[in-house]
């Protein structure tokens, strides 16, 4: 298109030759150049632009020589010395290309000598170049490569930032730029979080003997209970049936044993003392059946699972968890850490927890050990990992109490910290899609 529209724009105004020429970066560059020059000259592309750059900086049409018409109220060196090495005698005309806010670029046309331009010549050329100023520019943008496109819409942006015309709106651009700064240059403590909950250093679960029946249950969890008190009582009748059973057996067995020995018969006493111990071992398994139907507390403790209140006459099979007690002389903690966050995780690290029961004060703690095999929790997989408490929890804290945990891992910018998990799965998927 530009070439077709010079081509005829030379045609049209006779003139020998015809230069479009670019504004950009403050100096014209030649696009096209139509005609043939003179086999003597030896004029060169800076010379041309020369003469363009002294049009466009005066925002005026030159021409050269002067006319009556036209006449110079412009400086025109640049275009004499370009006229004369492109056309010795001849005749020529510089303008901008007119531009929202700049030249676009600059048109020159020359004629030879005894081909002088007609006296509407510059106003015909300044009215073509504004007509197809703004068609030539939409056709040089459209064959520029993308990333020029980019580098142009980036460098409008910069300058919209730094020179925008309300002064409010630069002050608000600027804390912005230092907001963001901060956040992607500036290291925060890096914290990682999860629930977590107090157990007992030292902590017991007390389960069913054997199969059987719950009889009646003397703690509930959250009371204090000392070492040996009842706990749980289990059904024992079958037990005790079967005590008193064995209890005459080992009266009769001794009976038999003593009348041998009285007959001196050897082999009916031996086989006498022998079914006496079987009994006498028979009725000790089910004396100590009898004893372990009371569950009691292994230590001073606190209960805190296992309400049975609701359960008398349940029937319960040998192993089940009935009753869990803690010891209240020391705690420790157990926090749940995400799968993903536990690489970053340290024995050692400090960290500190808010009780929901004592959310006005919070608890330090120092990270002990991780446990290497993960849990299913609430549909997600999590490492169990335990940490000690900084000194003496307040009062009120017992075993069974849940809160939030955070974990300092280091210093990392924030945005950091907000876009790891973020890019972490997006790694993981492209590693999974490229395999």
């Amino acid at each position: 298109m530009p070439h077709a529209w010079l081509e005829s724009l030379r045609a049209q105004l006779n003139a020998d030759q015809a230069i479009l020429a670019w504004y950009e970066r403050g100096h014209a560059s030649i696009a096209l150049h139509i005609g043939q020059r003179q086999p003597t000259s030896t004029v060169s592309d800076a010379l041309v632009t020369a003469a363009m750059d002294e049009a466009v900086d005066q925002g005026a049409c030159l021409c050269n020589p002067s006319s009556a018409a036209h006449p110079s109220m412009h400086i025109t060196r640049e275009l004499q010395r370009t006229v004369q090495s492109l056309v010795p005698g001849g005749a020529g005309i510089s303008l901008p290309l007119p531009g929202a806010d700049q030249a676009l670029g600059a048109l020159l046309l020359c004629w030879s000598k005894g081909h002088a331009p007609a006296p509407m010549a510059p106003d015909v050329l300044a009215h073509a170049a504004r007509i197809a100023a703004p068609l030539l520019q939409l056709h040089r943008l459209a064959q520029r490569p993308w990333h020029w496109h980019v580098r142009r819409a980036m460098s409008r942006q910069w300058q919209a930032w730094r020179h925008p015309k309300d002064r409010s709106m630069r002050r608000w651009r600027m804390a912005m730029a230092l907001i963001v700064g901060a956040l992607l240059l500036v290291p925060f403590p890096h914290k990682l979080g999860g629930q977590a909950r107090i157990e007992g250093l030292q902590q017991r679960v007390l389960s069913a003997p054997t199969d059987g029946f719950v009889k009646a249950a003397h703690a509930l969890p959250g009371d204090h209970v000392k070492q040996g008190a009842v706990l749980v009582d289990l059904v024992d009748q079958d037990l005790r049936l079967e005590r008193d059973r064995w209890l005459s057996q080992v009266a009769q067995f001794d009976n038999a044993y003593a009348a041998a020995m009285t007959r001196g018969d050897r082999a009916e006493a031996s086989i006498g003392l022998s079914r006496l111990e079987e009994a006498q071992a028979q009725l000790s398994l089910v004396e100590e059946q009898l004893q372990r139907s009371q569950l009691k507390a292994p230590f001073d403790g606190v209960v805190i699972q296992g309400d049975l209140s609701h359960a008398i006459g349940a029937p319960v099979k040998q192993g089940d968890a009935l009753i869990t007690v803690a010891s209240e002389q020391g705690h420790r903690l157990i926090i749940d850490i995400d799968e993903g966050d536990v690489g970053l995780i340290h024995p050692g690290q400090q960290g500190r927890m808010a009780l929901s029961a004592l959310p006005w004060q919070t608890l330090s703690f120092t990270i002990r050990r991780i446990t290497p095999q993960s849990v299913a929790r609430e549909g997600r997989n999590v490492y169990e990992v335990e940490a000690t408490f900084d000194g003496a929890p307040p009062e009120g804290t017992r075993p069974g109490l849940m809160g939030p945990a955070k974990v300092q891992v280091g210093h990392r910018p924030l945005m950091w910290s907000w876009l790891r998990p973020v890019l972490d799965k997006a790694r993981l998927w492209l590693w999974a899609w490229g395999a």
